[in-house]
């Protein structure tokens, strides 16, 4: 096709008429009746009397468990207090954040923070921690960890601090902090939740403010300057100390599944997902895109909850849905039998008192989810003292769970001056607990740190995603360029030609590609071949990596459009932003390839909107010529 040079007004105008013709967007839906009821704020629950706390044993009994799993108790007080946030370390030791400031601070002004990190040990091998030590205390606000570089890295209100234990006391002799500057809006939603992304970024939410970075590629501590950063969720690279701010918005919560997806939460909205970067969503200046990030399915009021107690909600309209959604988690422990293509992805809902899950699957170029059973819970209880507030996938393959147990989860500013008043804020600061949960018939299977190259390249095939993960993470943070050969090897083009497989091997290949490139050592005939690969995560990832080094190489743009055809709808959503870092005409050939068969998709139809700037004729010519 004959490629022509056109005027930013034309431009403009084709791809608008471009736009009309592939993707109108859906009307957002409104919660009039929530509006309305704002004003109840507690009114219309503050007299109703209050449960007595219960023993972890009598809240054991409480539980109403989905059937086919069991839950324990793993840590109650006084080993453990306020956890609301749980991570373990590549040694498989314990870390839990104990949120003490949770929700008003020290009651005493100018008293030092309250929050700490602590680990827990079990001594006697009966599955209950029953040694505590304070790995760091006086920490303002912080919520959430992330085991990396031998240390935690730790949200704190405004901060994002690193902590780490050098003489083996169990106990944080560095304490540094790496960014600062961010601005809480209150104390469920700032800076943290951590996570380790697949492409070796670490990802948190919330990330507005005047950023400064004080930590250099080079390990030095050195205040910049300040940074403004939008009302988005924020991500650096550990290595290179590089940041910016990620497309979604996180509230607490923020996960990444054994595909790579990024999943997080809003008090309303319980499985949110990225669907485009700031890059990729800004960079047609003809096209608007709203927003980079969508519910996976259901969100306020459409959802749903099946409480065993009323919720204490400040709005009427919100009892039976999500009001406090938080701590979404995405098991990938390897015990509970997914299905290909499938996770299980959990909700807390602490106003509630009870976990929803959530089976996510794939919908077009998007996801969607199911409930795990259609009209119950997964987890729920009728001590109103429970309250969940975040999961983790163990290194045993077992999922935990932090349970804050407090008479009450809110913030004064979300209720009116004399409700606020009358409510013991701190009831239940003393108390805390942390459960295991497996599936029947199934025992958490034993972790043995990795003590060598062959441990880890082993661990980057297990069935345990948790253990996957850290493999990828530990190479990529020694930077062992020894293993590439190795690495270069689990892309093989003998998986082009399997026919079955089970997941592992290909959840192999697709960890092997992402740790090559955060060594710096992906190749383009390793991308070629993981472009062929019978996992369409593996294509995928292929055509993601390709993306960031296409350009206008002929060959490559050729190796990437060839995946137009892919019968994966998540690989062509892939292909068609790829794309977008092409300028030669036949780029245009493929979007116009991907309209023809995708323009009912909202998502493709958006990717394929973003990557038109040079590419609209072409593309309207071929639809209105088809």
């Amino acid at each position: 096709m004959r490629r022509t040079t056109e005027s930013p007004f034309v431009t403009a105008a084709v791809c608008s008429w471009l736009a009309l013709a592939l993707f109108t967007p859906p009307a957002l839906a409104q919660d009039t009746l929530e509006n309305l009821e704002r004003v109840q704020g507690g009114r219309h629950w503050i007299d109703t009397k209050t449960d007595p706390p219960r023993t972890a044993e009598q809240t054991l009994q409480s539980f109403k468990v989905e059937p086919g799993f069991n839950v324990k108790l793993v840590a109650s007080e006084p080993i453990v207090r306020d956890p609301v946030a749980i991570a373990f370390d590549e040694l498989g030791r314990m870390f839990v954040v104990e949120y003490s400031d949770y929700p008003i601070g020290p009651e005493k002004e100018g008293a030092a923070p309250l929050s700490k990190v602590v680990m827990l040990e079990d001594t006697d091998g009966d599955g209950v921690m029953d040694r505590r030590h304070v790995f760091a205390d006086k920490l303002s606000f912080a919520h959430s960890l992330l085991p990396i570089q031998g240390g935690i890295l730790v949200g704190a209100q405004s901060q994002i601090v690193f902590l780490k234990d050098t003489d083996g006391d169990h106990v944080a002799d560095i304490r540094e902090v790496w960014f600062d500057g961010f601005v809480a809006a209150h104390p469920q939603m700032q800076i943290g939740n951590p996570r380790w992304g697949m492409d070796n970024w670490i990802y948190l939410n919330y990330g507005p403010g005047k950023v400064v970075r004080n930590r250099s590629a080079d390990g030095k501590l050195s205040p910049e300057k300040p940074v403004d950063m939008p009302r988005l969720d924020f991500r650096f690279n550990p290595r290179t100390m590089e940041f910016e701010s990620d497309n979604g918005m996180g509230q607490f919560g923020n996960t990444v599944d054994k595909y790579g997806y990024r999943y997080y939460t809003t008090n309303r909205n319980p499985i949110m997902v990225t669907m485009l970067s700031r890059a990729e969503s800004q960079r047609n200046p003809f096209i608007s895109v709203p927003r980079g990030f969508t519910d996976v399915g259901p969100s306020g009021g459409d959802t749903r909850v099946y409480p065993l107690v009323a919720m204490k909600s400040n709005w009427l309209a919100h009892a039976g849905t999500h009001t406090s959604a938080c701590g979404v988690t995405a098991y990938k422990g390897g015990l509970f039998g997914a299905k290909r293509d499938e996770s299980s992805v959990f909700v807390c809902e602490p106003v509630g008192h009870l976990v929803t899950r959530s089976i996510v699957h794939p919908d077009g170029a998007a996801l969607n989810v199911k409930r795990a059973q259609p009209k119950a819970d997964f987890l729920a209880s009728n001590d109103t003292w429970f309250r969940p507030a975040s999961l983790a996938t163990g290194p045993d393959g077992a999922l935990y769970l932090a349970d804050m147990y407090r008479l009450w989860v809110e913030h004064p500013k979300f209720l009116p001056p004399e409700i606020a008043a009358r409510i013991d804020w701190r009831a239940g600061e003393d108390r805390g607990r942390i459960w295991r949960i497996v599936p029947d018939g199934k025992a958490p299977i034993a972790y043995k740190p990795p003590q060598s190259d062959a441990d880890l390249l082993k661990l980057l095939s297990d069935d345990n995603g948790w253990r996957r993960q850290l493999a990828q993470r530990l190479i990529v943070e020694r930077q062992k360029k020894n293993l590439v050969p190795a690495l270069r090897a689990m892309v093989s083009p003998l998986a082009t030609r399997d026919l079955i497989e089970n997941e592992a091997p290909g959840l192999g290949r697709f960890h092997a590609l992402w740790t090559l490139d955060g060594l710096g050592e992906i190749t383009d005939e390793k991308l070629e071949i993981a472009m062929m690969d019978i996992n369409s995560h593996v294509r995928r990832s292929a055509v993601k990596l390709m993306s960031s080094r296409m350009g206008d190489d002929e060959n490559r743009l050729a190796s990437v459009g060839r995946l137009a055809d892919d019968p994966v709808a998540s690989v062509r959503y892939n292909v068609a932003l790829a794309l977008g870092q092409s300028t030669l005409p036949e780029a245009g050939n493929y979007l116009a390839k991907l309209g023809k068969r995708d323009g009912t998709d909202n998502w493709l139809a958006t990717a394929i909107l973003t990557s038109s700037r040079t590419h609209c004729g072409q593309i309207l010519e071929a639809l209105v010529h088809d």
